[in-house]
């Protein structure tokens, strides 16, 4: 197999799964600190999708021994950013893979692992956090740059959601983005993703990240007063859903969400459908198609008093850039939308060009 250049479906021998994977997802492994050595040197040997998990778990642990010796070597700060890179090859192993649910676990477990191993000397720190929530709690992750924590009134802050089998120890590079514009970040796992997997998705996951507001709300290091969200891909449906109903969020950026699940259904790709159907509780793909009409923003966005973005790329293959004008128009004159002619899903072609504007964008409403 050849690497694909691009958003272009790769070449070779793969079987279809792969292939569809790679098409829609290489760039997102780029995007998100995947090293183009490792994607470079793993991808081609990918012949089936069963073989994907334990090739890039094989990846990982090299990564990870990597990251052993340079902290052995007290070299702290090298050592954090390799556990980083550790932890996302593991996520990427197990992400949307449900071949061999005993492999997509071990690597769920090493990626939080090597993740956790990090925080303390990453540049901004990052500190575990747990977040009560109906009676159990949603890990989190923390991160405010030394020169926001003595803001008057507190830090302002992003939190930053997750889609489809994405997880906290996805957002590193999107992380550094907003820490340079002084915001600080929580990152978390809600129901159905990372930790929280064995939970069910729910439509309503704004009470998740109520939940979230509840727990920064309290902590004194950040303002009560200048919360942001940030959603991405099904996060892109969940973080603008969440703007509607909880008035704490100042402002939002929804970013490749969709209007309305059950209209893109048929023409996601089969393993976006198999995610879904496991993520709604192990459903049949038809019964997931059932329960996907419950996912949608139709009535949940009129009258939205606070700004909103939304960013789409009219090459979204995904989800249609026709639900990013049906968020805005629904959502009224306190929306914004920016549309990348060029972009891909959730623009991950050109992280350049929309993860600046996002953080501009937060810095300049959370102020």
């Amino acid at each position: 197999m050849t690497t694909p250049a691009g958003d272009a479906a790769p070449a070779g021998d793969a079987d279809r799964l792969t292939q569809e994977a790679l098409s829609h997802w290489y760039v997102r492994l780029l995007a998100n600190g995947i090293p183009y050595q490792d994607a470079s040197d793993v991808i081609p040997r990918v012949s089936s999708w069963r073989d994907w998990c334990s090739l890039w778990i094989e990846r990982a642990a090299l990564r990870e021994a990597e990251a052993e010796e340079m902290a052995r070597a007290g070299r702290r700060f090298s050592a954090a950013e390799a556990f980083v890179r550790a932890a996302l090859a593991y996520h990427f192993a197990q992400f949307v893979y449900h071949e061999d649910l005993s492999l997509k676990n071990k690597a769920q477990t090493k990626k939080v692992a090597c993740h956790t191993r990090a925080l303390p000397d990453l540049r901004p720190r990052g500190e575990r956090v747990e977040i009560p929530f109906e009676g159990i709690t949603l890990p989190g992750v923390l991160r405010l740059p030394a020169h926001a924590a003595g803001a008057k009134g507190g830090a302002p802050v992003v939190i930053l959601v997750a889609g489809l089998d994405s997880t906290k120890e996805e957002f590193y590079t999107l992380e550094t983005e907003i820490h340079l514009r002084g915001l600080a970040t929580l990152a978390f796992d809600g129901p159905a993703q990372g930790e929280r997997s064995n939970l069910p998705l729910r439509p309503d996951f704004e009470a998740a990240v109520s939940a979230v507001v509840d727990f920064l709300a309290s902590d004194g290091r950040v303002n009560p007063g200048r919360i942001g969200a940030l959603g991405v891909s099904c996060g892109g449906y969940y973080a603008p859903r969440s703007h509607a109903a909880d008035p704490r969020l100042a402002a939002t950026v929804g970013v490749a969400g969709f209007y309305d699940l059950a209209g893109c259904w048929a023409d996601l790709p089969a393993l976006t459908r198999q995610g879904f159907s496991v993520s709604f509780g192990n459903l049949s793909e038809e019964e997931a198609g059932e329960r996907a009409k419950e996912v949608s923003l139709r009535g949940i966005l009129g009258g939205v008093d606070r700004p909103l973005l939304i960013i789409h790329g009219e090459k979204d293959r995904l989800c249609p850039v026709g639900d990013a004008h049906r968020i805005v128009e629904e959502a009224g004159e306190r929306a914004e939308l920016v549309v990348y002619s060029e972009g891909g899903h959730v623009c991950n072609n050109i992280p350049f060009l929309w993860r600046p504007l996002a953080a501009d964008w937060l810095a300049e409403k959370l102020a």
